[in-house]
């Protein structure tokens, strides 16, 4: 068991989510059940899983705990698109949203192989 504070993955999605939150709070008032809510609550769970997988016993069920957050930031990806699309964030903001969402996926992703290939 590790303290997730610790981990540059958690800090990094701990970042995310108050990206995400900054970038919500523009979204149109009737989107406060909507997508905001969406994006919001899935960019939490992932630093959630990640917190979670970090008081897991072995290593493998830590990098279960990383793989739904890969899931996850996928989901909040997709979220991210359709924001655009619907043109509740400008192109550059959802340029760097998304670019902030794949790097921390190819973090999670190269630890997640690390604790796997640690068993």
């Amino acid at each position: 068991m590790q303290d997730f504070r610790n981990l540059i993955i958690w800090k990094r999605a701990h970042q995310l989510v108050l990206l995400t939150y900054r970038i919500t709070a523009e979204f149109p008032k009737d989107e406060i059940f909507g997508l905001r809510h969406s994006m919001r609550k899935t960019a939490v769970d992932v630093a959630g899983f990640i917190a979670e997988g970090s008081s897991k016993g072995d290593d493998v069920e830590f990098a279960r705990s990383i793989g739904g957050s890969i899931a996850l930031a996928s989901k909040l990806e997709y979220y991210a698109v359709v924001a655009a699309d619907l043109e509740f964030m400008g192109r550059e903001a959802h340029g760097n949203y998304e670019k902030e969402i794949v790097e921390l996926k190819k973090m999670m992703q190269g630890f997640r192989r690390r604790l796997i290939s640690a068993n």
